[in-house]
């Protein structure tokens, strides 16, 4: 029985992968967790590189199939033949960055492309709401923006009360006496240093069967990775609140933008659940900074209701069609905050 059992699945594993990657996947078995963590054997080396303040970044002059990064780690876009200066500063997580599409398909990629002006993206996977305002303080003298875009997602907020996520070690901030503290830095780790990841993964992580299950399943952590809380669950939105005063003090305009991975999308989307809650006290707490708030969801609703999160949506992060949306609604929301002129802006 036990043959019989191993022989059925190896012919699962087997037909998967020639569904999935055709011939070529009978042949190359790398490890699936590696490859999504970007660590490891096999793993995509454009997603992180380590720094001692924030945890990670992008890399820099990194080239591959899919990403494509400049000397100060940003993502390329094709740029036209002139773009307006001063530029936009998109920070964030994944969903800034673009997780899941090529270059020019990312929504600053899109956006760059609609209103003329360039578009730095500097979003970072698996960043977490403090990572990307101490990432954003660190970027604005730098790139000396028109204004800059805050991306972030329900689960940056809740990565806000982590000392490691994704495996890694991270900054965090406690909060005593309504001040916020930061610890953790400098955060430990080293250039190059390989990320473990739990022994599960390790041992099975080849197999396309079992990366199905843990995706269907959503039992993620644990299988890719490990988290330890530094804070109290519930703590992120307090952090979050007590970090607008900062990204206020940058001296230019700043957008805090909310958005949802698919999903967050079920028959309702996410509008009533304590998720969208969180988001709605992060956004109330821009707005009481003197920031511009934004919910993606108030207008994405339309049109995932028009034509499905599928249309929209890959595994989890917007599909190129998904993020031409996005950009279009944060052109019309940029214009709508006069804080661009019009919707060329040539």
């Amino acid at each position: 029985m036990a043959a019989s059992v191993l022989m059925s699945l190896a012919l699962l594993e087997a037909g998967y992968r020639l569904v999935l990657w055709g011939p070529e996947g009978l042949v190359h078995w790398p490890n699936l967790a590696h490859q999504r963590m970007g660590t490891g054997p096999g793993g995509e080396r454009c997603q992180y590189a380590y720094n001692a303040a924030i945890g990670w970044t992008s890399p820099s002059n990194c080239v591959s199939d899919s990403y494509n990064s400049d000397a100060d780690g940003f993502r390329h876009a094709s740029a036209q033949a002139s773009l307006a200066e001063p530029p936009i500063l998109v920070t964030g997580s994944s969903f800034a960055k673009g997780d899941e599409v090529k270059d020019d398909e990312a929504w600053p990629a899109y956006l760059q492309n609609m209103i003329g002006r360039k578009v730095v993206n500097a979003g970072v996977s698996g960043y977490a709401f403090d990572q990307t305002v101490l990432a954003t303080e660190k970027l604005v003298p730098k790139v000396k923006p028109l204004l800059v875009v805050v991306s972030f997602t329900p689960g940056d907020i809740q990565r806000a009360e982590l000392q490691v996520a994704w495996s890694r070690e991270k900054p965090y901030f406690t909060v005593t006496d309504g001040q916020l503290d930061l610890r953790n830095v400098p955060v430990p780790g080293r250039a190059g240093a390989p990320v473990p990841l739990p022994a599960v993964a390790e041992w099975l992580g080849w197999s396309a069967l079992a990366d199905l299950a843990v995706q269907r399943l959503g039992i993620q952590q644990g299988w890719y990775f490990t988290e330890v809380q530094a804070v109290p669950r519930g703590t992120g939105e307090t952090i979050a609140c007590r970090l607008m005063p900062r990204l206020a003090a940058l001296g230019v305009p700043v957008v805090v933008m909310a958005q949802y991975s698919r999903a967050y999308w079920n028959d309702n989307g996410p509008h009533g659940t304590a998720h969208h809650r969180s988001v709605r006290k992060v956004l109330d707490c821009a707005a009481a900074a003197g920031l511009i708030p934004f919910d993606v969801s108030d207008t994405l609703k339309a049109a995932v209701d028009a034509r499905g999160a599928a249309a929209l949506y890959r595994s989890d992060h917007h599909s190129a069609d998904g993020n031409r949306v996005v950009a279009d609604l944060v052109m019309r929301e940029l214009v709508s905050r006069r804080l661009l002129t019009q919707t060329g802006d040539r």
